[in-house]
C-alpha cells in the first residue's frame, strides 16, 4: 500500500481564466510501480485546451503529442478473456479523429489519465508516457420513487502495453487498481452513489481488484452477465425489409412517439439514463450531428403506424475495429476482412417480429449504402428481444456495478425484474 495523489480539475478558474481551478486529492494505492505518477481528472471539454492543462503541471505541453499518446493507449486491445486466457474475442478500436470521435459519444465525460513523467526538457517541462486512460461519463437516472440520482458509466478503459526489452513496464504493475482508486475517490468527492460499466469477459483477477477497492472505500460490488451477438449483414440483411423501413431521424413527432415506447419498455430498468425527453433528444442530436449515416429507423404496420423502431448507430463513422487472435467462429469473420465497420442498432422497441424485420432491413441498408458488413446486438436475461438478437457468433461479457446505498439499489433491482425474476440493467449506451 502506498499513498499517491491526483489532481481533480474542475475547469478554468473564473477569477483567472488563464489558470485552472483544481484540488489535490490523496489516495491509497496498491500498484507495484516504483516511480512517480501524475494522475489527472478533467472534463472532456478541456481536451481542446490540453496544452494549458499539461503546462500547469509541468508537463510537455504539445497537444498533438498528448493526442497521439491517447490514441496509442486507447487502441490497446480490449481483451474479452478470463485469467486463463479463455475467450473468443480481443479487438482494437482505432478512432478516426481524436478527441472529437470519443467526445461525440459522451459530451460530459470526465477523463482520467495516468502519466509517467520522464526527463525534463529545455523548457523545464517533463516529457511523459501515458499509462492509462478512461472515461467516467456522467449519467443521471431515476429510482422507483421518481428521485433523480447522479451516477457514472465507465468506458474506454485502457492501459499501456509498452515494453522494454520485451518486458511490459506498466501492465503487470497493478496500475489498474490505482486507476480505480482515482475513480472511486471522484465518486466520493462528487457525492455519487452508483457506477457501472462493462469489463469484458468474467475475469477473476479484475473481479478481485474491483471488489477489494470497493470494500476499501465502503462500497458494494456486483456483476451481471451479458451477451454480445455478432451478425454478418450479408446473411441477415433483407432488401424487402429495407424497402419497408421509414427514416424518422428528422421527424420530431415520430421521435416523440419512439421515446414514449422506450420509456414504457425501459422506464423501470436499473440505470435508465433516458428518463426524460430532453435526455433522449440530446443523445439523438449528438450522434446524428456527428455521424452522417447513423439514423433512427421505423418499421410501419399495415396502417402506417409505428410497429417497431430503433436507433441504428454506424460505429464506422467514429472508428474501425480490428480483431486480435480471434477464436472459434470469429476466425471466420476475421478471414473475411469485414469487421472494420460495425452497425450498432440500439434501443429497439415494438412488436418482436417487426423488430426482427427492422434489424434485417438496417443490416441490408448499411451494407449496401455504407459498406458496413457486421451488426452487433447486445442482450441480457430479461431482454424482450433476447432470442431474436442471438447469433451463433457471440461473446459473453460482464457488466459490473459499484454502489454504497444497498437498500435503494435493491429497490431499483426489484423494480426492474421481469415476471421470471430477471434483473434488467440499462445497457443501451451509444458506445460500450
Amino acid at each position: 500500500m502506498k499513498q499517491r495523489h491526483y489532481y481533480y480539475i474542475e475547469g478554468k478558474d473564473p477569477s483567472n481564466p488563464s489558470q485552472l481551478k483544481y484540488i489535490k486529492r490523496d489516495i491509497q494505492c496498491d500498484d507495484a510501480f516504483d516511480g512517480e505518477l501524475v494522475l489527472l481528472a478533467f472534463p472532456i471539454g478541456l481536451m481542446n485546451e490540453i496544452s494549458s492543462v499539461l503546462r500547469q503541471f509541468g508537463l510537455r505541453d504539445d497537444a498533438e503529442f498528448f493526442y497521439s499518446e491517447c490514441r496509442e493507449v486507447v487502441s490497446v486491445p480490449e481483451k474479452h478473456v478470463n485469467e486463463k486466457g479463455e475467450g473468443k474475442l480481443t479487438f482494437q478500436s482505432y478512432f478516426h479523429k481524436f478527441p472529437d470521435s470519443v467526445a461525440n459519444f459522451f459530451d460530459d465525460a470526465r477523463v482520467v489519465v495516468i502519466l509517467h513523467p520522464l526527463t525534463t526538457g529545455k523548457d523545464g517541462c517533463k516529457d511523459y508516457n501515458m499509462i492509462g486512460y478512461i472515461h467516467a461519463n456522467h449519467i443521471d437516472f431515476t429510482s422507483p420513487d421518481g428521485q433523480v440520482h447522479k451516477g457514472y458509466y465507465y468506458n474506454v478503459l485502457r492501459l499501456s502495453e509498452q515494453t522494454v526489452n520485451g518486458e511490459p513496464i506498466y501492465r503487470r504493475k497493478r496500475i489498474f487498481t490505482t486507476m480505480f482508486s482515482v475513480l472511486l475517490d471522484i465518486v466520493t468527492l462528487e457525492d455519487v452513489h452508483f457506477v457501472y460499466a462493462s469489463m469484458g469477459r468474467e475475469n477473476q483477477a479484475i473481479n478481485d481488484a474491483l471488489k477489494m477497492n470497493s470494500q476499501r472505500n465502503g462500497k458494494f460490488f456486483e456483476t451481471f452477465p451479458m451477451r454480445n451477438n455478432t451478425h454478418i449483414n450479408m446473411v441477415i440483411g433483407s432488401s424487402r425489409a429495407s424497402q419497408k423501413m421509414v427514416d424518422i431521424s428528422n421527424d420530431k413527432e415520430a421521435l416523440r412517439e419512439y421515446y414514449q415506447k422506450i420509456k414504457e419498455q425501459r422506464g423501470n430498468f436499473v440505470f435508465n439514463q433516458l428518463h426524460s425527453e430532453d435526455n433522449f433528444f440530446n443523445m439523438i442530436s449528438r450522434i446524428l450531428n456527428s455521424s452522417a449515416s447513423s439514423r433512427v429507423l421505423m418499421m410501419p404496420d399495415a396502417q402506417g403506424n409505428m410497429d417497431a423502431a430503433c436507433f441504428a448507430i454506424n460505429w464506422g463513422d467514429y472508428m474501425h475495429l480490428k480483431l486480435q487472435n480471434p477464436k472459434g467462429l470469429f476466425k471466420v469473420i476475421d478471414s473475411l476482412k469485414i469487421t472494420d465497420r460495425i452497425l450498432y442498432p440500439t434501443l429497439p422497441v415494438g412488436n418482436a417480429s417487426a423488430v426482427k424485420q427492422l434489424i434485417k432491413g438496417a443490416a441490408y441498408k448499411f451494407r449496401k449504402e455504407h459498406g458496413v458488413q457486421v451488426t452487433v446486438l447486445n442482450a441480457h436475461d430479461g431482454d424482450p428481444y433476447f432470442d431474436l438478437k442471438k447469433s451463433i457468433i457471440y461473446d459473453p461479457f460482464v457488466y459490473f456495478v459499484i454502489y454504497d446505498r444497498p437498500l435503494q439499489y435493491e429497490a431499483m433491482k426489484e423494480h426492474s425484474k421481469t415476471d421470471k425474476g430477471d434483473v434488467r440493467v440499462f445497457i443501451e449506451t451509444p458506445m460500450l
